[in-house]
């Protein structure tokens, strides 16, 4: 019995101590190594309003500054006024709404940007560029020679301006700007990423491709086998839930005390932009933290029902009266399940774990893992116990519910 519940405990606190791990493993080798999840996670970034307004602001200065526009306007009313052989004060006029023309010039070019960056056109190739850029960053990190993709020296990764600049110099002279003709090509980016130390990141990668296949499921099978070495299930059950919510919790509030400290990091204006783009590659693993943590939360509360205490017998005895009440007022109506009902309460545990897989599938099935489907799960598997028992012929309400 002793040994029994030294290896128990063993594999209980190993499986605890390897779970952040197998969830980032997971998480490196689901989102960030499948570049159809990685580009589902980071596409729609291309329709969220604070990445188009960095987005418009970042190319609006951009036009200004290689265009000149004030210097351009008040030369081109100069050379207007010297043209017509205007008299001084004709051209001093001219010169008073040059400022003015450019600023209307200015409001023409934010717009023209908007509609560039706020189109259809544009979500589709900024989907275009993250799948490239996903692909060029795993061949980057896998270390591949044929990588298209090359980090600064001070690691950064960055979203270039240039195709943006190139379409509104386009719509600019469509609208009927023809100096918009001059904007010349420009090789400027957002910074969306930094890798520091890049080898230190290809370590990290190629160690979280490697485990991140079978850790979770190593995490599994060692919290499985911590719970059918244990002699007290229920109690080890419970204690598993509680241990389990508290290291996803933290893994919550690290999550959340990182983004926190990432966008304080960076300048006012790139805080929104760095804070979409960490939540749209970290959804995933914050969508998994959450799911265990409910489900942690859950096998808490399941290692509570099946427990000898006080509190869950008396609690357990209420709802059996309960059943037992259900299942009088069925067979007052003449509903019965005959033979079925009999094999029903005869093979009661069987039953039990049967509809228990079956209502855990939508939360095995629906990826990622999630409170919502946990939830629902769990919801799910109380309703098809409770009909269950309903529909059992008399005499299962002893334990109903109960223990195994």
């Amino acid at each position: 019995m002793r040994g029994r519940r030294f290896a128990a405990g063993a594999l209980a606190t190993l499986a605890l101590l390897l779970l952040p791990a197998a969830i980032m493993a997971h998480w490196a080798t689901v989102q960030l190594a499948q570049t159809e999840r990685f580009v589902a996670a980071l596409a729609p970034l291309a329709e969220n309003p604070a990445v188009q307004d960095r987005i418009i602001v970042e190319v609006t200065a951009l036009v200004d500054d290689q265009l000149d526009i004030s210097t351009v306007t008040a030369e081109l009313l100069s050379g207007l006024g010297e043209a017509l052989d205007l008299g001084p004060r004709a051209q001093d006029a001219l010169g008073l709404v040059s400022e003015p023309i450019a600023a209307g010039i200015r409001a023409l070019v934010d717009d023209v940007v908007g509609e560039v960056v706020r189109s259809p056109a544009f979500a589709s190739a900024w989907a275009g560029s993250v799948e490239v850029l996903h692909a060029q960053s795993i061949r980057l990190l896998a270390g591949d020679p044929d990588s298209l993709l090359a980090l600064d020296r001070d690691g950064t990764l960055s979203l270039p301006l240039g195709p943006i600049v190139a379409e509104v110099r386009a719509a600019l002279v469509a609208q009927g700007v023809p100096f918009a003709a001059a904007i010349p090509e420009v090789d400027r980016a957002i910074v969306i990423a930094e890798v520091p130390n890049l080898a230190l990141a290809r370590v990290v990668y190629q160690l979280g491709i490697s485990i991140g296949t079978w850790l979770p499921w190593i995490c599994a099978g060692l919290l499985v086998g911590a719970l059918v070495l244990s002699p007290r299930r229920p109690l080890m059950l419970r204690t598993l839930g509680v241990l389990a919510a508290v290291v996803t919790g933290l893994l919550a509030i690290g999550f959340a005390v990182g983004r926190t400290v990432l966008t304080a990091l960076v300048e006012p204006t790139s805080s929104t932009l760095v804070g979409a783009v960490y939540d749209a590659v970290l959804g995933y693993a914050t969508s998994i933290i959450g799911g265990l943590l409910a489900l942690a939360v859950i096998a808490a509360l399941v290692g509570w029902w099946l427990g000898a205490s006080p509190s869950a017998t008396a609690t357990r005895q209420i709802v059996g009266r309960g059943l037992t009440a259900a299942r009088a007022a069925r067979a007052t109506a003449g509903v019965s399940l005959g033979r079925l009902g009999e094999w029903m309460r005869a093979e009661r545990v069987m039953v039990r774990f049967t509809l228990l897989a079956l209502g855990a599938l939508p939360a095995l099935l629906i990826v990622p893992l999630s409170v919502t489907t946990v939830l629902g799960s769990a919801a799910l598997v109380l309703g098809l116990l409770v009909v269950a028992e309903v529909l059992m012929s008399e005499g299962a309400a002893a334990d109903a519910l109960g223990p195994v």
